[in-house]
């Protein structure tokens, strides 16, 4: 059964370095086969910044996939934000937008939803286009086959969690959504609102000859691991346990605590019934 952690909003630059301490050490109890990274691995997008993170990653010694957040953007280099805004990004921890991992039983998907500016004055808000989708659509194809569970990776919520109030994060996220439900995503994850939480939700699905039944999907959102800036819950982070035979998913959502490490704050679990994933 593979196991992911799911880190995400680690923020160097503004970190607790004995967050950081404790969760390499929990990490490596933990042993999983891949560390996903939800974006946001800096906090200003400065090359110094991108080094510490390298480094966290290197020190982790496990494959990873990681994709950028808002705040990996250069923040007040502007000819930097606008000409070169993901250059910082590539050359210091991966020259790949659209990391893509298959095993036996996963194919896992990174999407880019960070951009230089949005047609918003919150350019922290994130956008995700039609040619995104399209690769999307091809990569799920040819490598979510044979049982794999389809799993896709955005730093910004394609689905937004109820306790969030404040209006969309994700331009063109109803168009993620029914892509990703026509091509039968399994799970998706994501960050950047420094909450944790795992559910399922049920998408109408919309084929060439018009509607179809619903495809249900989980999503499952990490809180900020490493940042000082906590919106409500402590540093945190998921491990998910995925199975082919039978389909489950198994999310454990561990928090820090100062004066004891990481430890488990919630459990969920969802299995797929006749194609569609419920909880378990």
């Amino acid at each position: 059964m593979p196991r992911l952690a799911h880190i995400s909003d680690l923020h160097f630059g503004r970190i607790d370095a004995s967050a950081v301490a404790a969760l390499e050490r929990d990490l490596l109890a933990q042993a999983p086969d891949l560390v996903v990274v939800s974006g946001d691995l800096t906090q200003r997008g400065r090359h110094r910044q991108f080094r510490e993170a390298r480094a966290f990653l290197d020190r982790l010694a496990r494959p990873v996939l990681v994709v950028p957040g808002n705040h990996d953007v250069p923040a007040w280099n502007l000819v930097s934000r606008f000409l070169r805004p993901y250059r910082r990004f590539t050359r210091h921890i991966t020259p790949d937008l659209s990391p893509l991992v298959t095993t036996d039983t996963l194919a896992i998907l990174g999407l880019n939803t960070a951009r230089r500016a949005v047609r918003h004055w919150n350019w922290a808000l994130g956008s995700i286009n039609a040619r995104q989708l399209a690769e999307a659509a091809r990569l799920l194809g040819e490598h979510g086959d044979g049982g794999r569970l389809r799993v896709v990776v955005t730093h910004h919520p394609v689905v937004l969690p109820p306790f969030h109030r404040s209006g969309p994060m994700l331009f063109n996220a109803d168009r993620a959504l029914s892509a990703f439900a026509a091509n039968q995503v399994d799970l998706m994850i994501s960050g950047h609102l420094h909450r944790t939480h795992a559910a399922v939700i049920s998408v109408p699905r919309v084929t060439a000859g018009g509607a179809g039944p619903s495809w249900a999907m989980v999503v499952v959102q990490a809180g900020s691991a490493t940042s000082t800036r906590l919106r409500d819950e402590p540093n945190g982070y998921n491990l998910l346990d995925m199975s082919t035979t039978p389909p489950r998913i198994r999310v454990e959502s561990r928090a820090w605590r100062p004066d004891g490490g990481f430890a488990t704050t919630a459990r969920s679990a969802f299995s797929r019934e006749s194609g569609h994933w419920v909880p378990a």
